[in-house]
């Protein structure tokens, strides 16, 4: 169905119809970024100038979604995480004793936001003692049935050792992740940043990866010690199905042997998902090699061509022989202009662009502004976009089905430039819709008009005073 140009969306057909500065920047499911069926192989037919560029936000919110769904342990734990969410706001009683208990609040989990499972996990692992204390007082026989049963499932999950070391496992891990998607978020940033803080996130979960699994064990280790858990584990024992005649034995892992199994693999896991869905912006990265810092700073003339080379082999329409040249002139504007190579360094490619149209160079590089225009529209993320989504569902609830379509959009906008809104004066937006409103109006009697109404009969003199009467007390 996608054949025909026709049918795609109008952003699509737009980059289709041969504006090479135009590029999608869709979502990472298979229906989009495929490159044999789906519409990223479709409008590369069109136009092969079209980059694909998934959402930097929805493609890590599918590399957590992935690494920990595939792993049973992982499941249990964030489906625990959010039973305790249901338990305590399905009832106003209960919702207070946690209150009374805790000073954080627990969190609702959300499968379109992968930064709530940190502000979810974060309260429980700082205040694991309170949230104990709360569910005990919730155990109490004067307690209804459903609420004491619900509090001892609950109590029996949570103080295991699996959950506790997996508490801490995911608390380290996503608040890396949740740094790195409010980044993403950053109004303005280009791809080089995008891919600078991803590549801080796969340095972190290979570099630390043994070291959080240790740290998560030795917390769990403390806990149970201090608050008499047991170790061991729960339920039946699994045994390994043998063959006829076979004699070996298996041997089984320990609990604690188990948990670093299972934390090592959705580690490995979370960075493989990472590589894999970050490799189209490599891709686009490496397409636009010849403008990075160091390359139009130091490149010599064979490194030059190579990468002019990539660049060219989609954007036929720029000359390589005359970005050359303008690579080799903007280095002499840069020494013109007296900045040291230390400084120019630290440059990004916004700078670049910057320093061009601060001193009007345009005309002496066209070529190379270009492409680092070309390369700075290039969409990033596409979350901040869709809050509006989000601020949809919270304004039009069940209590304003009704509600007309101009009203839900005036609500809409208040509540997504709620910091503009917060600083509205409301007494002048008052007396300027009391001014507008109003239906009295100010007549003025002139001597001219009083006296064009004498000259008839009594009832003009009476309309004629009354008139003189009602300006006299309208002022």
């Amino acid at each position: 169905p996608f054949g025909s140009p026709h049918l795609l969306p109008y952003s699509f057909v737009e980059v289709c119809e041969g504006n090479p500065t135009r590029r999608q920047d869709p979502r990472a499911p298979a229906t989009m970024s495929g490159i044999h069926a789906g519409v990223q192989k479709k409008i590369k037919e069109l136009n092969p100038k079209a980059l694909f560029v998934p959402c930097a936000n929805h493609s890590l919110n599918l590399c957590g979604v992935h690494s920990f769904g595939k792993n049973p342990v992982c499941v249990t734990f964030f489906g625990t995480v959010e039973r305790l969410y249901c338990f305590f706001a399905l009832s106003t009683h209960r919702w207070e004793v946690l209150k009374e208990n805790m000073d954080l609040t627990v969190k609702k989990l959300s499968q379109t936001r992968w930064s709530a499972h940190h502000d979810a996990v974060k309260p429980l692992k700082k205040q694991f003692g309170k949230l104990i204390a709360a569910l005990e007082t919730l155990t109490d026989h004067r307690e209804n049935v459903d609420t004491r049963g619900s509090a001892e499932c609950l109590l029996k999950a949570v103080c295991d050792f699996s959950f506790l070391g997996f508490l801490s496992f995911w608390c380290d891990i996503l608040e890396e992740v949740n740094l790195t998607q409010k980044y993403l978020q950053t109004e303005g940033i280009s791809l080089e940043k995008c891919n600078v803080m991803i590549n801080g996130l796969k340095l972190f979960l290979t570099d630390q990866r043994n070291e959080i699994v240790e740290k998560a064990i030795v917390y769990a280790s403390q806990q149970c010690e201090e608050m008499g858990i047991s170790m061991e584990k729960r339920g039946r024992i699994k045994r390994k199905k043998r063959m006829p005649g076979e004699l070996a034995k298996d041997a089984g892992l320990t609990v604690e042997e188990e948990m670093r199994r299972s934390m090592l693999e959705c580690i490995d896991q979370f960075s493989q998902e990472l590589n894999a869905r970050s490799e189209a912006m490599n891709n686009v990265l490496s397409t636009f090699t010849v403008i990075q810092p160091h390359n139009l700073l130091s490149a010599n003339e064979q490194q030059l061509q190579e990468s002019i080379s990539s660049m060219t082999k989609i954007f036929d329409e720029i000359s390589e022989d005359e970005v050359k040249v303008e690579i080799v002139r903007l280095r002499r504007h840069l020494k013109a202009a007296k900045l040291t190579t230390e400084e120019v360094y630290t440059w990004t490619v916004l700078q670049f662009l910057k320093f061009i149209v601060k001193w009007d160079f345009g005309e002496s590089l066209p070529n190379l502004s270009l492409c680092l225009r070309l390369f700075l529209t290039i969409c990033v993320s596409v979350a901040s976009c869709e809050r509006s989504f989000s601020k949809l569902k919270l304004i039009k609830n069940y209590l304003r089905s009704t509600m007309s379509q101009a009203r839900l959009n005036s609500l809409a906008i208040i509540s997504i430039e709620n910091e503009r809104a917060k600083n509205v004066n409301f007494d002048d937006v008052i007396d300027k819709f009391a001014d507008a409103k109003a239906r009295r109006m100010s007549i003025k009697l002139t001597p001219k008009l009083f006296v064009t109404l004498l000259p008839g009969s009594s009832v003009s003199f009476l309309i004629a005073s009354h008139l003189l009467l009602l300006s006299f007390s309208l002022e």
